[in-house]
């Protein structure tokens, strides 16, 4: 089974924006030396943001691996005209042959007063937007310069993601971080209506999970005091650092506030409970591939969960 290591590129503490960035790139690496296939960074915008410009980091991450697929999840394509995204990743295409990801979805990516500023008027619905990048990632014209296509995904929460997905023969990979239970319903009318098409011959599922693990209980339990801390309503422009969370001591948001981290939204717990939630969720979607995030602000944890979950599923030949 393929591994991805997703990053949100949340900002952390005294890390800061740009400390956010670069270790994404670390990231990178460090998923790339522990045998992940792919490698995929979110898109957010606003002020608490690490990456409101994927492509970039993109480039960056690509430039320091040497075979893992990097790519987005996803560049919001609702933002931004078609033909701009597709010219951008022709461009990381040919920079790095057959190893760029280009993921797409349609959350909005920052709260409305964002939003606004990105708005663009006059846009064509992202139904609409989806089918001119596939045309022109796909039709050869004059509008880009002669290219292999990078593997384009749809990514999303819903039926309308995975039935947009189905009908241009795309890679779909569903946010299980946004339920609190498994929907392999959504993934059968995936399957279901999947339409073979010039970037795609069979459907392929990924199921993208978001995990707060760790050897130690007590690290555990800061984690999902941390998931909590994220989902709830704050002025704070970073999340807490480490050494923050540890000084939060009991002031730190009960660890069921705010989140799921019992349910399929988040798989936490040491990697025995972790392994068996993971077991679960392989179980009740059969996936080609997964992809994990985790939300945790020491750089060393982060890079041993991944360490770990790559522990729990057999390599891929």
């Amino acid at each position: 089974m393929k591994l991805t290591a997703f990053d949100q590129v949340l900002v952390y503490g005294a890390t800061g924006p740009a400390g956010a960035a670069r270790e994404s790139v670390r990231l990178a690496v460090s998923a790339e030396r522990l045998g992940y296939d792919r490698f995929w960074v979110a898109e957010h915008h606003g002020a608490t943001s690490g990456c409101g410009s994927p492509e970039i980091l993109v480039a960056a991450a690509a430039a320091e691996t040497a075979t893992i697929r990097v790519g987005t999840a996803s560049v919001l394509l609702p933002h931004y005209a078609p033909l701009k995204v597709a010219t951008t990743f022709n461009l990381l295409e040919r920079l790095f042959p057959g190893r760029i990801d280009l993921g797409i979805g349609r959350g909005p990516g920052a709260g409305e007063p964002v939003v606004r500023q990105l708005a663009r008027p006059d846009e064509a619905p992202y139904p609409e937007k989806v089918e001119r990048l596939v045309t022109h990632l796909t039709v050869g014209t004059d509008l880009l310069p002669d290219s292999t296509p990078p593997q384009l995904w749809l990514t999303g929460a819903g039926p309308g993601g995975a039935l947009l997905a189905a009908r241009h023969g795309l890679p779909f990979s569903l946010a299980q971080f946004a339920h609190g239970a498994a929907r392999p319903d959504i993934v059968d009318l995936y399957r279901d209506n999947f339409r073979p098409g010039p970037l795609g011959a069979v459907p392929r599922v990924s199921i993208a999970a978001r995990v707060a693990c760790a050897e130690d209980p007590r690290d555990v339990r800061l984690l999902r005091s941390l998931l909590a801390l994220a989902a709830a309503p704050t002025n704070r422009r970073t999340l807490p650092s480490w050494d923050e969370l540890h000084a939060m001591g009991s002031t730190a948001p009960s660890p069921i506030a705010g989140t799921d981290t019992d349910g399929m939204s988040v798989l936490a717990g040491v990697p025995t409970e972790v392994a068996e939630k993971l077991a679960a969720l392989i179980a009740a979607y059969s996936p080609d591939e997964l992809a994990f995030t985790t939300v945790c602000p020491d750089f060393d944890l982060r890079v041993r969960t991944f360490e770990l979950l790559r522990a729990m599923l057999p390599a891929v030949p």
